[in-house]
């Protein structure tokens, strides 16, 4: 045991005033870390995601308010989405629309005809000259 040197622990005593600010230190991190786990916005939000496509359609609005009235969205979100969706159609020729991490429906345009796939109401087929639906006779009267 010869040339072993005896460390000598260094001890810290905490007093009470040291003790209390460790505990409360405590809580307030935790619940700021996970505070920065969360995401920054409601999953309950749409985005309207234009997806690039070979061919664009110029819509009106009455256009825009009977596409996304058949793909099942309520006055209100065809009010909040629909110049966004127009403008997307216009300039990419396709977009997806997402609430939070779910995709409700995607409009895309293939030649003079717009192709609509929504996650509850189905897939429709829209022409875009006409302002018809293509397939659906019953369709066809309705706005």
């Amino acid at each position: 045991m010869r040339g072993l040197k005896r460390v000598k622990l260094i001890r810290h005593q905490l007093t009470i005033t040291q003790l209390i600010v460790i505990l409360l230190l405590v809580p307030f991190l935790s619940f700021g870390f996970n505070g920065c786990a969360q995401p920054a916005e409601n999953d309950m939000t749409f985005a309207v995601i234009p997806i690039g496509s070979r061919d664009v359609a110029v819509l009106s609005p009455d256009d825009v308010v009977r596409l996304m009235r058949r793909a099942g969205f309520s006055d209100d979100q065809v009010v909040e989405l629909g110049t966004q969706i127009r403008n997307a159609i216009l300039q990419s020729g396709a977009v997806e629309v997402k609430r939070g991490k779910v995709i409700e429906a995607i409009f895309a345009v293939n030649g003079k005809n717009l192709f609509i796939t929504t996650r509850l109401r189905g897939n429709f087929i829209y022409n875009v000259e006409n302002g018809t639906w293509i397939g659906l006779e019953s369709m066809q009267s309705t706005p």
